[in-house]
Protein backbone atom coordinates (compact mmCIF):
# COMPACT_ATOMS: atom_id res chain seq x y z
CA UNK A 1 0.00 0.00 0.00
CA UNK A 2 1.30 3.02 -0.94
CA UNK A 3 1.78 5.95 1.44
CA UNK A 4 0.26 9.21 1.51
CA UNK A 5 2.29 12.11 -0.33
CA UNK A 6 4.63 9.01 -1.68
CA UNK A 7 5.26 9.60 -5.94
CA UNK A 8 2.52 7.31 -8.08
CA UNK A 9 4.53 4.53 -9.42
CA UNK A 10 6.21 4.87 -12.89
CA UNK A 11 5.51 2.98 -15.87
CA UNK A 12 7.62 -0.51 -16.41
CA UNK A 13 8.78 -0.81 -20.19
CA UNK A 14 9.86 -4.36 -20.62
CA UNK A 15 12.10 -5.45 -23.50
CA UNK A 16 10.15 -7.58 -25.17
CA UNK A 17 7.35 -4.65 -25.48
CA UNK A 18 10.02 -2.39 -26.79
CA UNK A 19 11.01 -4.81 -29.39
CA UNK A 20 7.37 -5.60 -30.39
CA UNK A 21 6.58 -1.99 -30.95
CA UNK A 22 9.50 -1.63 -32.74
CA UNK A 23 8.91 -4.38 -34.96
CA UNK A 24 5.51 -3.02 -35.26
CA UNK A 25 7.17 0.37 -36.97
CA UNK A 26 9.35 -1.37 -39.25
CA UNK A 27 6.76 -3.19 -40.80
CA UNK A 28 4.25 0.05 -41.21
CA UNK A 29 7.20 1.65 -42.65
CA UNK A 30 8.00 -1.27 -45.27
CA UNK A 31 4.55 -1.30 -46.01
CA UNK A 32 4.60 2.24 -47.16
CA UNK A 33 7.80 1.90 -49.01
CA UNK A 34 6.65 -1.35 -50.94
CA UNK A 35 3.34 0.45 -51.86
CA UNK A 36 5.44 3.55 -53.11
CA UNK A 37 7.60 1.42 -55.44
CA UNK A 38 4.49 -0.20 -56.32
CA UNK A 39 2.76 2.41 -57.53
CA UNK A 40 5.75 3.97 -59.34
CA UNK A 41 6.36 0.18 -61.16
CA UNK A 42 2.39 0.75 -62.09
CA UNK A 43 2.88 3.81 -63.36
CA UNK A 44 6.22 2.93 -65.58
CA UNK A 45 4.80 -0.30 -67.05
CA UNK A 46 1.46 1.87 -68.00
CA UNK A 47 3.67 4.36 -69.84
CA UNK A 48 5.79 1.39 -71.49
CA UNK A 49 2.56 -0.23 -72.70
CA UNK A 50 1.53 2.94 -73.60
CA UNK A 51 4.82 3.53 -76.23
CA UNK A 52 5.02 0.14 -77.33
CA UNK A 53 1.58 -0.79 -77.63
CA UNK A 54 0.51 -3.50 -75.32
CA UNK A 55 -2.09 -5.66 -76.84
CA UNK A 56 -4.47 -7.37 -74.41
CA UNK A 57 -4.86 -11.13 -75.19
CA UNK A 58 -7.74 -11.80 -77.32
CA UNK A 59 -9.42 -14.83 -78.89
CA UNK A 60 -8.22 -16.53 -81.89
CA UNK A 61 -11.25 -15.99 -83.79
CA UNK A 62 -10.27 -11.75 -83.48
CA UNK A 63 -8.42 -8.75 -84.91
CA UNK A 64 -6.92 -6.73 -82.22
CA UNK A 65 -5.78 -3.25 -82.62
CA UNK A 66 -4.11 -0.70 -80.31
CA UNK A 67 -3.03 3.14 -81.11
CA UNK A 68 0.89 4.17 -79.74
CA UNK A 69 2.19 7.41 -78.45
CA UNK A 70 4.14 9.61 -81.15
CA UNK A 71 5.76 12.39 -80.70
CA UNK A 72 6.84 13.67 -83.97
CA UNK A 73 4.43 15.63 -85.80
CA UNK A 74 1.57 14.32 -88.46
CA UNK A 75 3.14 10.45 -87.22
CA UNK A 76 0.64 7.83 -86.16
CA UNK A 77 1.85 4.94 -84.68
CA UNK A 78 -0.14 1.31 -84.30
CA UNK A 79 -0.06 -2.26 -83.38
CA UNK A 80 -2.14 -4.74 -84.38
CA UNK A 81 -2.67 -8.17 -84.73
CA UNK A 82 -4.35 -10.06 -87.27
CA UNK A 83 -5.00 -14.31 -87.88
CA UNK A 84 -3.58 -16.64 -89.99
CA UNK A 85 -6.76 -16.51 -92.10
CA UNK A 86 -8.11 -15.00 -93.77
CA UNK A 87 -5.70 -12.50 -94.83
CA UNK A 88 -5.56 -8.86 -93.91
CA UNK A 89 -3.95 -5.49 -95.65
CA UNK A 90 -3.46 -1.81 -94.36
CA UNK A 91 -5.20 0.42 -96.89
CA UNK A 92 -4.36 4.31 -96.63
CA UNK A 93 -5.31 7.59 -97.88
CA UNK A 94 -5.45 11.28 -97.33
CA UNK A 95 -8.61 11.74 -99.09
CA UNK A 96 -12.68 11.35 -98.12
CA UNK A 97 -14.34 11.80 -101.16
CA UNK A 98 -17.46 13.71 -100.98
CA UNK A 99 -20.68 11.80 -100.80
CA UNK A 100 -18.22 8.23 -100.83
CA UNK A 101 -19.44 5.93 -98.07
CA UNK A 102 -14.91 5.58 -97.27
CA UNK A 103 -11.87 7.12 -98.17
CA UNK A 104 -10.64 6.66 -101.52
CA UNK A 105 -7.68 4.18 -100.90
CA UNK A 106 -4.51 4.95 -102.32
CA UNK A 107 -2.61 1.49 -101.43
CA UNK A 108 -2.19 -1.17 -99.01
CA UNK A 109 0.02 -3.12 -96.93
CA UNK A 110 -0.08 -6.77 -96.64
CA UNK A 111 0.04 -7.70 -92.93
CA UNK A 112 1.61 -11.15 -91.88
CA UNK A 113 0.23 -12.95 -89.38
CA UNK A 114 0.83 -12.29 -85.98
CA UNK A 115 1.76 -8.82 -84.71
CA UNK A 116 3.37 -5.94 -86.19
CA UNK A 117 4.17 -2.17 -85.75
CA UNK A 118 2.49 -0.08 -88.36
CA UNK A 119 3.46 3.72 -88.51
CA UNK A 120 1.88 6.15 -91.07
CA UNK A 121 3.03 9.15 -91.98
CA UNK A 122 2.79 12.52 -93.70
CA UNK A 123 6.42 13.43 -94.42
CA UNK A 124 8.51 15.45 -96.91
CA UNK A 125 10.73 12.66 -98.59
CA UNK A 126 13.96 14.19 -98.50
CA UNK A 127 15.36 11.65 -102.15
CA UNK A 128 13.27 14.16 -103.98
CA UNK A 129 12.00 16.83 -102.18
CA UNK A 130 8.28 15.47 -102.14
CA UNK A 131 5.51 15.35 -99.88
CA UNK A 132 4.05 11.88 -99.26
CA UNK A 133 1.52 9.54 -97.21
CA UNK A 134 4.21 6.49 -95.78
CA UNK A 135 2.50 3.21 -94.32
CA UNK A 136 5.40 1.52 -93.34
CA UNK A 137 4.98 -2.25 -91.17
CA UNK A 138 7.41 -4.40 -89.19
CA UNK A 139 6.22 -7.73 -88.30
CA UNK A 140 8.16 -11.46 -88.05
CA UNK A 141 8.51 -11.32 -92.07
CA UNK A 142 10.57 -8.27 -92.28
CA UNK A 143 9.69 -4.33 -92.84
CA UNK A 144 7.41 -2.91 -96.24
CA UNK A 145 6.91 0.44 -96.83
CA UNK A 146 4.88 2.29 -99.44
CA UNK A 147 4.53 5.30 -100.23
CA UNK A 148 2.15 8.10 -102.18
CA UNK A 149 2.87 11.63 -103.80
CA UNK A 150 0.66 13.74 -102.01
CA UNK A 151 -1.42 16.36 -104.59
CA UNK A 152 -0.88 20.18 -104.45
CA UNK A 153 -4.02 20.88 -102.52
CA UNK A 154 -3.59 18.23 -99.76
CA UNK A 155 0.74 19.39 -99.34
CA UNK A 156 -1.23 22.96 -98.66
CA UNK A 157 -3.67 21.41 -96.27
CA UNK A 158 -0.82 19.57 -94.13
CA UNK A 159 1.27 22.40 -94.16
CA UNK A 160 -1.30 25.08 -93.08
CA UNK A 161 -2.53 25.75 -89.83
CA UNK A 162 -5.45 24.01 -89.00
CA UNK A 163 -7.94 21.76 -86.45
CA UNK A 164 -8.13 18.35 -86.78
CA UNK A 165 -11.12 16.29 -85.66
CA UNK A 166 -9.31 13.12 -84.49
CA UNK A 167 -11.17 9.85 -84.23
CA UNK A 168 -10.30 6.23 -85.08
CA UNK A 169 -9.10 3.55 -82.20
CA UNK A 170 -8.19 5.09 -79.03
CA UNK A 171 -4.73 4.67 -77.38
CA UNK A 172 -5.31 2.89 -73.83
CA UNK A 173 -7.69 0.42 -74.76
CA UNK A 174 -7.53 -2.63 -77.17
CA UNK A 175 -10.00 -2.74 -79.64
CA UNK A 176 -11.16 -5.94 -81.07
CA UNK A 177 -13.55 -7.27 -83.91
CA UNK A 178 -14.66 -10.77 -85.29
CA UNK A 179 -12.27 -12.14 -87.81
CA UNK A 180 -13.28 -11.26 -91.48
CA UNK A 181 -14.52 -7.50 -90.44
CA UNK A 182 -12.45 -4.41 -90.31
CA UNK A 183 -11.26 -1.63 -88.27
CA UNK A 184 -10.85 2.06 -88.76
CA UNK A 185 -7.31 2.15 -87.49
CA UNK A 186 -6.38 6.24 -87.55
CA UNK A 187 -9.44 8.83 -88.89
CA UNK A 188 -7.70 12.43 -88.49
CA UNK A 189 -9.36 14.92 -90.37
CA UNK A 190 -8.07 18.11 -91.21
CA UNK A 191 -10.69 21.34 -90.47
CA UNK A 192 -10.66 23.61 -93.34
CA UNK A 193 -13.27 25.43 -95.27
CA UNK A 194 -16.24 23.83 -95.72
CA UNK A 195 -14.94 20.45 -94.04
CA UNK A 196 -15.22 22.54 -90.51
CA UNK A 197 -18.97 22.54 -90.72
CA UNK A 198 -18.37 18.87 -89.69
CA UNK A 199 -17.73 20.26 -85.84
CA UNK A 200 -21.62 21.79 -85.97
CA UNK A 201 -23.31 18.33 -87.09
CA UNK A 202 -25.76 20.50 -89.05
CA UNK A 203 -24.76 19.25 -92.78
CA UNK A 204 -22.37 16.86 -94.40
CA UNK A 205 -19.15 18.69 -96.01
CA UNK A 206 -19.23 19.97 -99.21
CA UNK A 207 -15.84 18.92 -100.62
CA UNK A 208 -13.42 16.25 -99.70
CA UNK A 209 -12.23 15.54 -96.65
CA UNK A 210 -8.55 15.97 -96.63
CA UNK A 211 -7.08 13.93 -93.72
CA UNK A 212 -5.25 10.68 -92.71
CA UNK A 213 -7.01 7.40 -93.13
CA UNK A 214 -6.16 4.06 -92.31
CA UNK A 215 -8.05 0.67 -92.52
CA UNK A 216 -7.06 -2.78 -91.72
CA UNK A 217 -9.54 -5.04 -93.72
CA UNK A 218 -9.52 -8.43 -95.46
CA UNK A 219 -7.32 -8.38 -98.51
CA UNK A 220 -9.72 -9.56 -100.53
CA UNK A 221 -11.59 -8.04 -103.28
CA UNK A 222 -10.43 -4.38 -104.77
CA UNK A 223 -9.30 -1.58 -102.37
Amino acid sequence: MNQAGHDSPRPRFSLIGLLLAVSVIAIALAYVVTLRRLMVAEAELIRLRQETGYLEPTADDTVAAVRLISDQPMTFRLRVRVPASPRYRLAYSSVWPQGASQPAWFGAVPMPPGESVVIVRIVKDIRDERWKITTLRRGDDGTRRIATVLPDPHVAVFTGSHDWLRSGIPRDKTTTVAVGKSIRLLDERVLVGEGATMLYGDAPADDDMIGVFAELQPDSGPL
